[in-house]
This record gives C-alpha cells, sequence and structure tokens, in this order.
C-alpha cells in the first residue's frame, strides 16, 4: 500500500466532514489526528496535507472533489477506514449536523458503500457514546432509545 497516497486520501475525505458544516473545530482536527496516529500515519505528512486540503476544499465542488478522491480509493480496508473516520469526525463534537451527515451521504458513496451501512455504523458509534445530539432534537440518542423501549 501507497502509506502517502492513503494518507491523502484520508485526509481529504475527513476534512471534507469536518469542514461540513462551514467551522473548523479543534475538537474534529484533533480527531482527525487522533486516529491518522491510531493508524500509524506519517504525522509530518498529515499536518501538510491538512494544510493543503484546508485550502483546496475552499475553492472546489466539494461533492465532485468527494466523488474524485472516493474513486481514487481501491482497498476495501481503505474505505472503511476512512468510512469511520469520517463518522468519528463528524460525531467529535457531540452533534450530527444535518450538513454533516450530507457530505458522509458523499463520502459513502464514493467509496461504494450503501447508506444503510452508514447510518448503521453511525448508530453503533453513537450507541456507545450517549452524549451525542442530533441536530434539531432537543433529545440525544439515549433518551430516543428510552422512548422507543417505553413504546413497546
Amino acid at each position: 500500500m501507497d502509506n502517502t497516497k492513503f494518507t491523502k486520501q484520508f485526509v481529504a475525505l475527513t476534512m471534507a466532514t469536518l469542514r461540513a458544516d462551514g467551522i473548523i473545530e479543534q475538537v474534529e482536527l484533533d480527531t482527525i489526528k487522533e486516529q491518522a496516529a491510531d493508524l500509524e500515519l506519517d504525522m509530518v505528512e498529515v499536518e501538510k496535507f491538512i494544510a493543503e486540503e484546508n485550502n483546496i476544499q475552499q475553492h472546489v465542488d466539494i461533492e465532485k472533489y468527494i466523488k474524485e478522491v472516493g474513486a481514487s480509493v481501491e482497498n476495501l480496508g481503505d474505505k472503511h477506514c476512512i468510512m469511520d473516520g469520517c463518522i468519528l469526525v463528524a460525531l467529535s463534537d457531540k452533534i450530527l449536523k444535518e450538513s454533516e451527515v450530507k457530505v458522509l451521504k458523499f463520502v459513502c458513496e464514493a467509496l461504494g458503500f450503501s447508506l444503510e451501512r452508514m447510518v448503521l455504523d453511525i448508530a453503533i458509534i453513537a450507541q456507545n457514546d450517549r452524549s451525542i445530539k442530533i441536530e434539531g432534537s432537543d433529545s440525544n440518542f439515549d433518551e430516543v432509545i428510552e422512548d422507543e423501549d417505553y413504546k413497546n
């Protein structure tokens, strides 16, 4: 595997997710860096690509860019790492926003995954962190689950 190529793909798509709401939050940036470190990626390259992507993504059609980058990811394991990374970035600020879901959908499609798989992956991560809220909802996942249990 070309580690530089994967690092660039990983950073490009996680940065697209980070930029989805138009706000670059430190917790989201830290999440990208933590995941990159866990994947044992070259952190000098990661920092360089973060700066590059921040500049590039201000001047492109993000949906087309995600499709282009996603199409260049060939290895299934790499695709899973990137998709999981994007989901973790979207959830790192504890609020799942509609704009993030839109970008996650683009990433999901670009990597060739089903939307059902993406929803399940989000649910799996969210059930392990009950403090996550959904934009436009006053409740978090834990309260929604408790409400569903009550109805059954």
